[in-house]
Order: structure tokens, then sequence, then C-alpha cells
């Protein structure tokens, strides 16, 4: 037998709680080998111990927690502990394995008042994703930029701009199909032009004639169809039923082919809100999705996002989170508390540096036990 320290955390079954080995060494490659199938192995528990997290995790309002790899255990078991509490948990999550960045996603609940920001820095695969992620939740490739990413949760939070629980209240996938699908078709207009989508569905009718010759420069119902299912995606079958209405009112004399006139009038159709009450609901929505869109160029490893950014926000202080730290307000420098658990130097470095320019606590959990 061989004593080893891992971490503890709450498991999505009731009253379970499950570990995470790293196979890192030759004991738990050996132990990884052994359990590949199912088994039962005997096992002495000694503890549990308290984390280095423990005491600053109870002492602070808002927390951000930082992880390397296999490190982000310990935070998944605060977040729980936090959850609807008034106090605040913020993980950014840094991790090179694939399989270990999918499993959590579905395995664990990362709740909805942190933002949780996970950057996928591996190179063997890209991340296989579930289509309903929360929208607090944000995946990125690449490494962070840890101080202007921990100045954009600062700031977020303590301007009340695109607080995490509001994005989780205004996510696209919770409204109604009709509603989803305007939406995107707005999206759509918002990349293309009209000429364009409706010389991609010119070409698409051709396609689907079969045989029969095409009139020049018009659109049939096939090649409608098949650009409605390119740009909506899965809800394409959820609003079938809308397109064809839609495509019968712009084609009463039963030819089933369209001019360009006739399909801007189709498009207008599918945009139209049926009451001022869906209208208002579009709205809402559009400005959940904005703050979504903001949030991510905050955070995004991406030039392209980093540039939308105003030159004062992609300097240190660049949202000035000074103004939110000194004093002694809800939000000052004593009321945060940063936690960082995994092996890279970089890493905490990064952390340590933006302990001494700010003035936030940093409490560490090393892997040298």
């Amino acid at each position: 037998y061989q004593f080893h320290a891992f971490t503890v955390f709450p498991d999505t079954k009731a009253n379970h709680s499950s570990i995470c080995i790293h196979k890192c060494g030759d004991w738990t490659q050996k132990l990884m080998k052994t359990i590949t199938t199912p088994t039962h192995k005997p096992a002495f528990v000694v503890g549990p111990f308290l984390s280095p997290f423990s005491s600053p995790a109870m002492d602070s309002e808002h927390l951000v927690a930082v992880a390397s790899g296999i490190g982000v255990t310990p935070a998944i078991s605060l977040i729980k502990q936090y959850s609807r509490t008034s106090r605040r948990l913020n993980l950014i999550w840094i991790c090179r394995d694939a399989g270990l960045v999918e499993h959590f996603l579905q395995n664990v609940d990362f709740g909805s008042d942190g933002y949780t920001l996970i950057y996928y820095t591996g190179r063997d695969r890209e991340l296989i994703l579930q289509d309903d992620l929360p929208p607090n939740v944000f995946i990125f490739k690449g490494r962070p930029n840890l101080e202007r990413t921990i100045c954009g949760i600062i700031t977020g939070i303590a301007t009340g701009e695109g607080l995490p629980e509001e994005l989780h209240n205004k996510v696209l996938t919770q409204t109604p199909a009709d509603m989803r699908s305007k939406l995107l078709l707005e999206k759509a207009l918002s990349i293309y032009t009209m000429d364009q989508l409706y010389a991609h569905t010119v070409k698409a009718s051709a396609y689907h004639s079969e045989g029969i010759e095409p009139i020049a420069d018009t659109v049939n119902y096939q090649g409608v169809l098949s650009t409605m299912r390119h740009l909506l995606g899965d809800d394409y079958d959820l609003v079938t039923d809308k397109i064809t209405n839609n495509f019968e009112k712009v084609k009463t004399n039963g030819d089933c082919q369209m001019d360009f006139n006739d399909f801007e009038f189709f498009f207008k159709l599918m945009l139209e809100g049926s009451n001022t009450q869906e209208l208002s609901s579009m709205a809402s929505v559009k400005i959940g999705l904005q703050r979504m869109s903001n949030c991510r160029d905050t955070f995004s490893t991406s030039m392209t996002a980093i540039n939308r950014l105003s030159e004062v926000e992609r300097r240190g202080d660049g949202f000035e989170i000074k103004q939110h730290l000194n004093g002694d307000g809800k939000f000052s420098a004593r009321n945060w508390n940063m936690l960082y658990c995994g092996g890279s130097q970089p890493v905490l470095d990064q952390l340590k540096a933006f302990k001494r320019k700010f003035g936030i606590a940093l409490s560490v959990e090393k892997f040298d036990w």
C-alpha cells in the first residue's frame, strides 16, 4: 500500500463524493490500468484534512479561484459550498487535457452566480462540447492574460454589468424555437447581405432541381429549405411548418418559384414578431446575448476580440478596478481573495504580481505533499 493525497469533491449523485486522479507517475498509471474495468479494491482513508483554501474561502465575499489541470478539484468543492449563498466564486481553469475538461463539463454543476472561464491549451485534439453549456461558462483556446481576466471579473461584478446570473437568465437556448429562429436569421443578416443569401439559395435551388431546368436567377422551395437548414441548424426541424406557411404566403400562384423581391419578402415574414410581448422578449434576449458577447471579448485570448476592446481596457488596470478596490466598500480589496491550485510556476508568478499591484490576498495549494 502507498499513501497519496487526493481532493474529495461532491458528486452529482446525492450523498456521494468523487475523487479525480491524474495519471502522472508509476503508481497512478498502475492504478488506472487496474481499474479500467469495474472493480472493488480496499483502501484506507485518512483525513479529511483542511485545504489551505478553507480559511480564505470562508472569510471572503468574492473569490477568484485559478486552477491548472487537476488542480481544479478544490475549486469544484468550493463552488458547491458557495452555491445559493451571498458569496461569489469565479473560476479560471487552465487545462491541456481534453478528456478532463469534457468530463467535468458533463458531470459538474459550475453554478450560475460566478464566471467559469476555461482556457484549453491542449494540442492533441479539439474539445468535443455539449450544445447546452450554461451561458456563464466560457471556453477559450490558449492561455489567459491573468491580469486582464481578473480585472474583467472584478469590474463586471462591481459595476453590475454582465453579472453571471443575469447571463444565466438570458440564454438563447432557453428561448422558444420560433424566437430563436428569428434571432439566428437576424444574425445571418448581420454577416451576409440579402444578395449573398439569395445567390446561395439560387445555387441550392439549381442543385435540388432534380433534372428539371431551373428558371434563371430564381429560387425554388427546396432551395429555400436548404438555406434555412444551413442558417437555423438544429432549430430547422422545429420551425419547418412556419417556413412552409410563409413560402405559401409569398407564392400564392403555386408556381413555387421566387425572384429576389419574393425572397426578401419571405425573409421579412420569417422575422416578423407576432405580438408586442414577443417583440419585448426578443429585445430582452438580444440584450442578454450582447452581454454574453461583451463578456467573451473581455476574457478572450483571440486578438480579434482583444482589438474590439478600448485601448484603455487592454492596459494593466484597463478596467480601472482600483476605484473599486480602494477604500472600505463592498468590493474593496479586503473582500476579495485569489486562490491557486496547480503546478504552473508562470501562473503563480502572474498571480503574485497581481497581488502586489492590487493588494488582493493570494492563497496557494501546492502539489508538494
